[in-house]
């Protein structure tokens, strides 16, 4: 028992330290993701009343060149909506994925390839999930992480999920 306890503990501390870690990098990788200039938008919905859309409409607002990604249409918003990765202009600095996870890390593969480097998937995807991404193409991806929590000003009832975060989350940024 006594070589049990420091072992746990021992155990502990590097779980901490290691999810600290992860942590102080996704708050940078969310920081640099902010700071492009053109986000595409996958998974962009037609229906205003859908999270996709709202999420569309706040990037337009915070100042982004949006490139809304959906094949089911051809317009949003007054802009030009692509049918696919692929199908995007070579300007494209991040990429915004909303969709399942199965799709999702394919459609982030397919951004890799034409060489966006920054993806941010709204669902969370564990590391192993994305790994071969980061390893082979030197992508930044942030999974798991809703955008409204981290866009300045943050409202509403994301705000309050900040807060909330904050108060019991320790290792949240401040």
């Amino acid at each position: 028992m006594e070589f049990l306890v420091p072992s746990i503990l021992r155990n502990i501390v590097v779980r901490l330290c290691v999810y600290l870690g992860k942590l102080i990098f996704m708050y940078k990788d969310i920081q640099n993701f902010m700071q492009s200039r053109s986000v595409a938008i996958v998974g962009v919905s037609r229906n205003t009343d859908l999270f996709s859309y709202k999420l569309f409409e706040a990037f337009i607002r915070k100042g982004f060149r949006v490139y809304p990604v959906n094949p089911n249409c051809n317009e949003l918003h007054g802009q030009k909506v692509y049918p696919s990765v692929t199908a995007l202009p070579s300007d494209v600095d991040a990429i915004y994925i909303i969709k399942r996870k199965d799709l999702a890390i394919d459609i982030a593969r397919e951004a890799a390839v034409r060489g966006i480097t920054k993806i941010w998937i709204h669902v969370k995807c564990s590391a192993s999930d994305t790994a071969e991404l980061t390893q082979k193409y030197g992508v930044t991806i942030i999974a798991g992480e809703c955008f409204f929590m981290w866009a300045e000003p943050v409202r509403g009832v994301h705000k309050f999920h900040r807060y909330i975060r904050k108060l019991f989350d320790k290792t949240f940024p401040r």
